[in-house]
């Protein structure tokens, strides 16, 4: 620390010492007691865990620390609970030292899970998690273990109930002593919780958690603000019209990896056969070999891919518009269907641009029940043929647990039901692709289906733990696939011709926004033309792309 900051922090620490300990001192209490030495433990756990996970994880990278409250917002915790503890009210302590204990052990856990402490996106990630992916999460590891877990959680609350069941009964305890102790446990309370400078929210964990809530909330900015944006939106239409009503689809796959689809690579195993056949009618179709992932999380690469907002000019998500935006612009109905969970997701960027789309559906979801992508196709049957329509699909597609992402009869390889990470992975990606063949025969029979495009979130390395911190270019390669009919080259030559020149250029999925722009054809002044696959003058090199939010380089990917 700075010597201005170990003189803070030093005086800090005296004087919340002398402040803890006073109101027992004066009471008289004894300090060795059992309530008392549990509150001074879990005060000394809170004060150590963040700071040494901290330290352990930046030690080599950065000499510098922050004022982060733990140590003093530690010796408060300790002040708290015992004096709850002393003036009769054992439980309630039990009950505060178990919830921090929990926190506590959380971050320990993450820390021996991804080798690092608690940042900003793996807390990103924690917030924008559903119930439904922690249920599959804890049905990934073996049964037995799940029970453990569950087991020590229960015993350690039985624990700290039975430790703070001593607890003095207050008719035992002096009025005087009574009363100091009273105000104490209030004082020490609210200094903890305080909502400016209190010691909690100075705590390194708290204030990542309070930082991703103000970033969810400033996303809220992209409905309030929607009116002002579309006002400002200007879209012309080039190219020759369609005869007759179209669709368009985009698929928005989940965790596919190119690296592991037989449409991108020669492999052992043919995960992807219909779009290896389609890519080669190289006339109609395209797959891109040097597809990036502008990130690893699903909510934050998407809140990039469907808007302008991108890793390379400066937006930001609430002033962005949207691929929905544009598709309005031109006449299309919008539908979204999704088979990625709403529940306690509902203020995500996903579905705050998914809502401005003229019908917004989601799967049926139950908690803990497992629903496959297949569900999604009886969406199409609503869809009018005489009219335009953008379709987006969402699916679950390659999403952690792979077993749970495909149905038993659609097995390729490996026993069924049985956990195979990368066999399973496979088999996933083979449903995947078989999903997407059976859209693409429904649009082009019924829909007057012009332009198709595919693309994955991110991807994975399936027999290896997900980090929510780059782990590898194996996280991020990812498929692109674009597929056009005879009118679309008919109506719009140049851009299907650019498509297919751009077939080995380097892009990154944060440029979907302009990709799409490009194959509706447009001219707007929320279009920028040399960031589009779909255009001639299509400007980005390797040595200009990004990825883990503009952190690593697509470059140094060897």
């Amino acid at each position: 620390m700075a010597s201005y900051a170990k003189g803070q922090q030093t005086r800090r620490f005296l004087i919340g010492t002398v402040v803890v300990w006073a109101p027992f001192v004066v009471a008289g209490v004894n300090p060795l007691q059992l309530g008392i030495i549990t509150a001074w433990i879990v005060g000394f756990l809170w004060a150590l865990c963040y700071p040494l996970l901290y330290h352990i994880t930046y030690r080599k990278s950065s000499p510098d620390y922050e004022n982060y409250g733990d140590i003093s917002c530690g010796m408060y915790f300790f002040g708290l609970l015992a004096a709850l503890w002393t003036i009769g009210a054992g439980y309630v302590a039990a009950l505060i030292e178990y919830v921090v204990l929990v926190i506590l052990l959380a971050q320990v856990v993450y820390g021996g899970l991804y080798g690092t402490c608690v940042d900003v996106n793996g807390m990103k990630l924690m917030h924008d998690t559903n119930p439904n992916e922690v249920i599959e999460f804890a049905k990934s590891y073996p049964w037995w273990k799940v029970v453990l877990v569950s087991l020590f959680a229960v015993s350690l609350l039985v624990l700290l109930f039975v430790v703070n069941a001593d607890s003095p009964m207050l008719w035992n305890v002096q009025p005087v002593e009574m009363t100091l102790l009273s105000v104490a446990s209030v004082f020490f309370g609210w200094y903890i919780i305080k909502p400016r400078r209190g010691m909690l929210v100075r705590s390194g964990i708290v204030r990542l958690w309070l930082d991703v809530k103000e970033y969810a909330a400033n996303n809220q900015r992209y409905l309030t603000e929607m009116e002002l944006r579309l006002k400002d939106l200007h879209v012309t239409p080039l190219g020759t019209p369609f005869k007759r009503p179209s669709t368009i689809i985009l698929v928005v796959g989940e965790s596919g990896s190119r690296d592991h689809m037989s449409a991108f690579k020669s492999m052992e195993y043919d995960t992807t056969p219909w779009m290896r056949e389609m890519a080669q009618d190289a006339t109609h179709s395209v797959i891109y070999r040097n597809a990036y992932s502008c990130t690893m999380h699903t909510v934050q690469v998407l809140e990039k891919s469907l808007t302008e907002y991108n890793q390379y000019n400066g937006k930001q998500f609430y002033d962005s518009c949207s691929v929905i935006d544009v598709a309005h612009q031109l006449g299309y109905q919008v539908h979204w269907f999704s088979n990625q969970g709403i529940l306690g997701a509902s203020d995500t960027p996903i579905t705050l641009v998914a809502n401005t789309s003229d019908v917004a559906k989601w799967t049926s979801e139950d908690l803990g029940k497992v629903q496959y992508d297949e569900a999604l196709l009886s969406f199409l049957d609503e869809l009018d043929p005489e009219q335009n329509n953008l379709v987006v699909f969402h699916l679950m597609g390659s999403h952690f647990n792979f077993l749970s992402r495909y149905p038993s009869e659609a097995t390729v390889w490996g026993e069924l039901d049985v956990q195979d990470d990368v066999l399973n992975y496979y088999n996933s990606l083979h449903y995947t692709d078989t999903l997407l063949k059976h859209i693409y025969e429904y649009a082009t029979e019924k829909l007057n289906l012009q332009a198709m495009v595919y693309f994955s979130d991110h991807a994975t390395i399936p027999d290896r733990h997900r980090s929510p911190n780059f782990d590898g270019f194996g996280n991020v390669r990812i498929p692109l696939f674009v597929t056009m009919s005879d009118e679309y080259l008919a109506c719009h030559p140049e851009r299907a011709e650019a498509l297919k020149a751009n077939r080995e250029r380097y892009w990154t999925n944060d440029l979907l926004y302009e990709l799409m722009c490009g194959l509706f054809d447009v001219h707007s002044n929320h279009y920028d033309e040399q960031a589009s696959l779909a255009s001639a003058s299509y400007k980005y090199q390797r040595d200009d792309l990004l990825t883990y939010e503009g952190k690593a380089r697509i470059a140094d990917d060897n």
